[in-house]
């Protein structure tokens, strides 16, 4: 019955671990589209100042490279004009910013499926049954995120400080658990303290 439990949280923890990094990964999406339509914002507030002094001096005098300069700072208007049109990226930073925040609930379930499991306080199938919710939960989360690109992925390696390559370790996955759940620290044991850490844990968790 222990070996049950034990393989239960090798799943639960790999799980968990993988929704801490796709959470990572959509959050450094949404920081990205913030910067670029910040960086972008900026450049048009300063091409529009520069075309407005432009067709200021025309008025009082006429020079060929002048209307050059115009004609290419206009162009550059339209071009960052359309690319708004094309993609809405606030829209877009928002949007990976609600799946991020979708996955921060269902990984704070994870943790409390987990501290279960750690207590034996239900049955095997009853977890399981938990378990299996939650993954739907998460496919359903991953069906609708929009999709990333590989800066993303890259800042979210780095913040983490783990890389991607569809298995984590031990340690790995202990470093984004509370220490009452880490294995490293806690070998499988059902005594009193886990039931300790628990209710402490249930306290915190619905403050």
């Amino acid at each position: 019955m222990k070996d049950s439990y034990k393989i239960l949280e090798d799943i639960v923890r790999e799980s968990y671990v993988g929704v801490v990094w796709s959470h990572k990964i959509q959050e450094k999406q949404s920081d990205i589209y913030a910067e670029k339509y910040k960086k972008m914002e900026i450049i048009n507030i300063g091409i529009a100042s520069l075309t407005s002094v432009g067709i200021i001096t025309m008025i009082f005098s006429n020079p060929l490279w002048l209307k050059l300069v115009s004609t290419f700072l206009s162009f550059i208007t339209v071009y960052i004009t359309a690319y708004y049109k094309s993609f809405d990226l606030q829209k877009l930073t928002i949007s990976h910013k609600t799946s991020a925040n979708k996955l921060i609930v269902v990984r704070d379930k994870y943790k409390v499926l987990l501290t279960k499991i750690k207590l034996q306080s239900d049955s095997v199938e009853n977890l399981l049954l938990l378990y299996e919710d939650l993954q739907k939960e998460v496919f359903s989360i991953y069906s609708e995120a929009p999709i990333t690109n590989n800066l993303a992925v890259e800042r979210a390696s780095e913040a983490l400080k783990i890389k991607k390559d569809n298995t984590f370790s031990d340690e790995e996955i202990d470093l984004f658990l509370p220490s009452s759940l880490r294995r490293s620290i806690n070998e499988w044991q059902g005594s009193k303290i886990w039931r300790k850490n628990f209710t402490i844990y249930k306290e915190s968790y619905f403050l």
